[in-house]
């Protein structure tokens, strides 16, 4: 191998790296956006508020704790759900 060969693979070596840092860097801003405005969602939600949930479910918030919710999704029936499972307002 010549210098220029072995120039160009470190070339492309460097290149590689530094597009593995910046997709990686991007994807964990993108998450952390999203983490914030779903919890910024979640405490802007009142009981009586009428919510969705992942599954396709529409239901009313009848309570809230730090980590679940229950939800009424018809007469007499509540479900406790995680808070990643709301996800909408219906």
């Amino acid at each position: 191998m010549d210098a220029k060969n072995i120039l160009f693979i470190s070339l492309i070596v460097v290149v590689f790296i530094c597009y593995i840092v910046i997709s990686t860097i991007i994807r964990y801003k993108g998450i952390k956006e999203n983490n914030e405005k779903h919890l910024k969602f979640l405490n802007e939600l009142n009981i009586g508020d009428k919510v969705l949930l992942n599954s396709g479910i529409f239901g009313t918030l009848k309570d809230k704790n730090k980590d679940s919710y229950s939800v009424e999704i018809s007469k007499s029936t509540v479900i406790k759900v995680l808070s990643s499972s709301i996800i909408g307002r219906g």
